[in-house]
């Protein structure tokens, strides 16, 4: 597959509509993710000002995926994932309009309640979005869905991002939750007129007993465990998210260069603004140089994984508000390659019987150890006296070790298909080199 054999993102949107539905569901959808993480960012500097307390919401938006996502997995793959879309989406409305009565410190229970709420709904949304995906496009086109959907979040954190930090500056808190309450019933309505007529799992014999939740769920571990290929592509984004304290630490740094609540709530819609547009670029950078067969994906997240670590370094470096923005934008922009052409990846090689507890799995994978490094960034700079900058360096230290991890698997694959040996149920297409993909793969006996 190269990117001359997949429709461009206008022609996809254009001749899909079903998929068109969906990409609108998820623009509107971030949109108001981003306008509820400003306001989030600056209530809790109004009313605390906590490197801890900053951590702690950051924790409270990750963690709950990793008891949440199992459990969403079996849902995801046994019932309607349109229909699981618009439930989550219409109940996380009425939840962000609890965070109106969040007025005070004392009230800081109720935003973390009101936050795992959200995100344990969103453990159940992700999954069953990712999933659907190649139900709705072609195989060859599914590289470049996974582009548009990544770079559709890109550009909702750079527009939401800035569009929340003027919103909240000029309008006050309440307006974005408001908004970003209302955003969760447009995508609701655009999931709705998806006309995808959704099937039993071809692995479902109707003449057996449908299987429990726990049964569906060891199955899913035991798919993964005999698939190492599978394993090690939804290993990718949790070893990307070693990095994933920068979600504290923009804040943090935004607040050591700028004075005031309002500026800072600008200086926070700047920085992520800057990640935003990084992470819009890398994936379609790839692709438009080198073409997105499976082994330009992954050698480019090889790649990836040591230049974002580069530009992590460059943040430690750094005095000002714009020279931070450009260094975490082209950090970014390395770990947005990462997360796109991993999705592609599974997409390609996966079962899709098994799509929502590989997405599930992953998921909750890359929430534990998100939410572990907020909580150290947090730590570092509340309890060990840490400056943002010096905390950037040992990020940048971290995005180095699941680089090496990936290059030693894909050094191990190589020479395994090389010798014509097999690894689970893959076995080399091409001996003289790993190339698995795009063509289905060869069961072993």
């Amino acid at each position: 597959m190269n990117s001359k054999g997949s429709s461009g993102y206008l022609k996809l949107l254009k001749s899909n509509p079903d998929f068109k539905h969906l990409w609108y569901g998820q623009v509107v959808s971030e949109l108001g993710d981003w306008l509820n993480s400003m306001a989030i960012y600056a209530l809790i500097l109004n009313i605390s000002g906590s490197g801890m307390a900053l951590a702690a919401v950051m924790m409270a938006k990750l963690l709950p995926m990793v008891v949440v996502s199992p459990l969403a997995g079996v849902v995801v793959d046994r019932t309607s994932r349109k229909r699981l879309m618009i439930a989550t989406d219409v109940m996380r409305f009425f939840v962000v309009l609890g965070f109106l009565f969040v007025h005070t410190g004392d009230d800081l229970w109720l935003l973390y309640t009101l936050t795992v709420m959200e995100i344990s709904l969103a453990g159940f949304f992700e999954p069953a979005r990712s999933a659907i995906i190649p139900s709705l496009v072609k195989r060859e086109d599914l590289v470049t869905a996974n582009a548009l959907s990544g770079s559709t979040w890109s550009v909702m954190l750079s527009f939401g991002a800035a569009a929340g930090g003027v919103l909240v500056a000029l309008f006050g808190i309440k307006v974005a939750f408001i908004l970003d309450a209302v955003t969760f019933l447009f995508s609701g309505w655009f999931i709705s007129r998806i006309r995808l007529v959704e099937k039993k799992p071809e692995s479902e014999d109707p003449a057996e007993p449908r299987k429990g939740g726990f049964a569906d769920l060891k199955e899913g571990f035991q798919y993964l465990r005999s698939e190492p290929l599978i394993l090690a592509l939804s290993l990718l984004k949790p070893g990307m998210a070693v990095v994933g304290g920068l979600m504290t630490l923009i804040p943090l740094l935004a607040s050591q260069f700028l004075k005031g609540s309002a500026a800072i709530s600008l200086g926070i819609g700047a920085l992520y603004s800057a990640r935003g547009i990084g992470a819009a670029l890398g994936p379609v950078v790839v692709r438009k140089l080198f073409g997105d067969s499976s082994n330009v994906l992954r050698n480019a997240i090889a790649c990836s994984f040591f230049l974002g670590a580069v530009f992590y370094f460059i943040l430690s470096l750094t005095v000002t508000l714009w020279t931070a923005s450009l260094a975490i934008g082209l950090a970014t922009l390395f770990g947005s390659i990462i997360w796109v052409f991993s999705s592609s990846l599974i997409h390609l090689e996966a079962d899709k019987n098994y799509l929502g507890r590989v997405f599930s799995t992953e998921l909750a994978l890359l929430t534990l150890v998100m939410g572990i490094s907020n909580g150290m960034v947090g730590f570092a700079v509340d309890k060990l006296k840490f400056s943002p900058q010096r905390v950037a360096l040992g990020i940048a230290g971290m995005a180095v070790v699941p680089g090496i991890l990936w290059v030693a698997l894909l050094i191990f694959l190589r020479n395994r298909f090389k010798e014509g040996k097999c690894v689970g149920t893959y076995c080399p297409v091409d001996p003289s080199g790993f190339n698995i993909a795009p063509t289905e793969p060869v069961k072993s006996d």
